[in-house]
């Protein structure tokens, strides 16, 4: 086999060309004739009567770039797809919705799902055969890529009629998987101690976590987790979320150099991670740590949500405002390169001041990745170092703080892995809701101030007559929106307005979910990832379970429930309480993978604490009594000086000075303008 020669590479320019995908774009001068998702090359599909190669990655993927490497840029391998198949190379991130499709497919056919995901379909979109990886050759006791696109091409003209009844089979049991009963059942907080215990029987007692390896961080539970403890006093599973929370911000998976979370960790310990970073894995994570310190005041959970929003301030941060969505893996051509460290290279750098550091971040002769290079990690052996040498802790710190500065700095020097500059309106709407979250626990106004200045680009940028764009990279859109898009960006301007205090943002979340509800829910509440194409899909794809991302629907759901209280509008509810009972048999049949559905219910079935402050003068020591504690299902509605519009303000005034409302369920106490009586009375709830 040969691979592609670099002086014949100006040869090869498929259909990728003109794309605005960075993961699209690396693609584009490969010898396999690749076409972008769409039109022409379904057409072709049919008119030629070829199946179709679907690749589905991302740019921050580090085997996707090994299987690019190995049988992409093959000739070999090119020529037999370009002879047999109509390949299309497709952005999970871009088209959220094709991945889902064939992602449920590959795990109904395999069991199990990844990236890059290879895919084989009918001309009529039906997959035949599919899996995640292939080496180029037969190798690691799987089948080499060459050998499976060359026996595909030959069955397919010779087993044709088999083939169409095995893809006819696969659809037909996912299209049951879809059709859930329309018969709704009544749903209680049982469901939510049903899914704690399950939550718990996968909770890693030793290493903290949910799972075994591979392991992933889980925001979206540990967050439900953090919920059902503060409010039911659970003290074993907010043991559980701390000593989950804790491992991970002292593994490798987080990076203790510069802070930020990478994607997950390959072993059970959170030590050696796959590298690549994303916005959404942060930006969640940030919440769910700020909510920590609310609950245990623990100033560690504070310092992780520091280090790992000014990550996304200094190396995702465009100048537009928006967030850019990852970091590869890959520098230099090798995973983790970016990251790691040599001892040597340590000694060399800090002298003296190394011992320390190494002790403290284990980082030894040996190593602990590939080369004797070390991942810097945190665990029992360092705090018994600090007490074993009888320094002073908190002096103890301040010293490694000082080399690790010096360390970043050197570290800053080297070649960055590449980021995927694409900004989408789903992830910055999770990082706006991280740096409000930030901002409430921190008061550093450079978060409230990113959080505000990402929400003007989309409203400026990506939001046209009240239809959201889905990407856009250096001036390029993608015009298709899908449901994350407004779900994930509607949850993050309520909290801007809990932040900022500017109806206006309630305005343009109450615009977002009326679009939401009429293009991707049915009459029966349910809702879909996309608007409806039947030209593109087999079946209309809809995610109804928490994944590395949070449900749409279910976000979508709790932001309906979120806005009927603080709008008023009754419509927002009853189509939140019929989204609930259209998934509420799945959530009875698995609640701990429908966690966000579940913070939806108990919005909903709970008593709802609405806090509202009227009046301008003083109003700032208000909302940090509010914000420096961790109040579930409750709505926070300010006003300089009341308004009609918002049904809890009416007839109220706080003439200049602020006066605080605490309600329950609609019912006021007497109002209140003295702080620290509105701090004792928001301590007794």
């Amino acid at each position: 086999m040969t691979a592609i020669d670099s002086a014949k590479r100006d040869e090869f320019r498929n259909h990728l060309a003109g794309e605005s995908s960075l993961y699209l774009l690396t693609h584009a001068d490969n010898p396999v004739a690749w076409y972008p998702w769409g039109p022409e090359a379904l057409e072709r599909a049919k008119r030629e009567d070829k199946p179709i190669f679907l690749s589905i990655g991302y740019a921050a993927c580090h085997w996707c770039h090994v299987m690019e490497e190995e049988s992409f840029k093959n000739e070999d391998i090119a020529k037999i797809l370009n002879d047999n198949f109509i390949s299309i190379k497709v952005d999970r991130e871009q088209r959220p919705d094709i991945d889902q499709i064939y992602m449920t497919a590959t795990s109904a056919m395999t069991g199990a799902g990844g990236w890059p995901l290879s895919v084989f379909l009918t001309p009529n979109l039906e997959p035949f055969f599919a899996g995640t990886y292939f080496p180029p050759d037969n190798r690691y006791g799987r089948p080499g890529f060459l050998h499976i696109v060359t026996e595909l091409a030959a069955s397919y003209k010779s087993e044709r009629a088999g083939l169409n009844e095995m893809a006819s089979k696969v659809v037909a049991a996912i299209r049951g998987s879809y059709d859930l009963s329309d018969n709704s059942i009544v749903l209680d907080k049982s469901a939510e101690i049903l899914a704690i215990r399950s939550l718990l029987n996968n909770y890693d007692s030793v290493n903290g976590g949910l799972g075994r390896a591979p392991k992933f961080p889980h925001p979206v539970e540990l967050s439900f987790m953090l919920k059902y403890a503060a409010t039911g006093k659970d003290e074993n599973v907010l043991q559980a979320v701390e000593k989950s929370l804790s491992s991970m911000a002292r593994g490798g998976i987080y990076d203790q150099i510069g802070g930020g979370f990478h994607r997950y960790s390959t072993d059970a310990r959170w030590l050696v991670p796959h590298f690549e970073k994303m916005l959404y894995d942060n930006a969640l994570l940030a919440v769910t740590y700020a909510e920590a310190f609310q609950i245990t005041k623990n100033v560690f959970y504070a310092k992780v949500v520091r280090e790992t929003l000014d990550f996304i301030l200094r190396e995702l941060k465009d100048s537009t405002g928006g967030f850019y969505a990852s970091l590869d893996a890959d520098s230099e051509g090798d995973e983790g390169k970016f990251y790691v460290w040599k001892k040597p290279e340590i000694d060399s750098i800090l002298g003296k001041k190394a011992e320390n550091l190494c002790r403290y971040y284990n980082i030894s002769g040996d190593g602990n990745f590939d080369n004797n290079a070390n991942v810097p990690n945190i665990d029992s052996s360092s705090d018994i170092y600090i007490q074993r040498m009888g320094y002073n802790r908190n002096d103890f710190l301040e010293s490694i703080e000082d080399t690790r500065r010096i360390l970043f700095d050197v570290r800053d020097r080297r070649e960055h892995p590449k980021i995927d500059d694409k900004i989408m309106t789903s992830w910055n709407g999770l990082a706006i809701s991280a740096f409000c979250r930030g901002y409430q626990i921190t008061r550093d106004g450079r978060y409230r101030a990113a959080a505000l200045k990402a929400a003007e680009f989309i409203r400026a940028d990506l939001y046209k007559d009240r239809n959201l764009i889905h990407s856009w990279r250096q001036g390029a859109i993608s015009s298709r929106s899908f449901l994350e898009d407004y779900a994930y960006l509607a949850a993050g301007l309520i909290d801007l307005y809990e932040t900022v205090h500017d109806y206006n943002w309630i305005i343009m979340a109450a615009e977002l979910a009326e679009a939401a509800i009429k293009f991707f829910s049915d009459d029966h509440g349910r809702f879909y990832l996309a608007a409806e194409n039947p030209d593109e899909y087999y079946i209309r794809p809809r995610d109804i379970a928490d994944g590395a991302l949070p449900a749409p629907g279910s976000v979508m759901i709790a932001s309906l429930l979120r806005l009927s209280e603080i709008t008023g509008e009754r419509r927002f509810r009853e189509h939140g309480e019929k989204g609930l009972a259209a998934i509420s048999s799945a959530i009875s049949q698995m609640p701990y993978a429908m966690t966000s559905a579940l913070s939806a219910l108990d919005f909903l079935i709970s008593d709802r604490l609405e806090l509202v402050l009227v009046g301008k003068i003083g109003r700032d020591s208000f909302v940090h009594e509010i914000h420096d504690r961790f109040i579930p299902n409750r709505i926070l509605i300010v006003s300089d000086a009341g308004e009609e519009i918002i049904p809890l303000l009416e007839g109220r005034s706080g003439n200049g000075t602020v006066t605080a409302y605490i309600c329950k369920n609609s019912v006021c106490r007497l109002p209140i303008t003295d702080v620290e009586e509105f701090g004792r009375e928001l301590s007794q709830l």
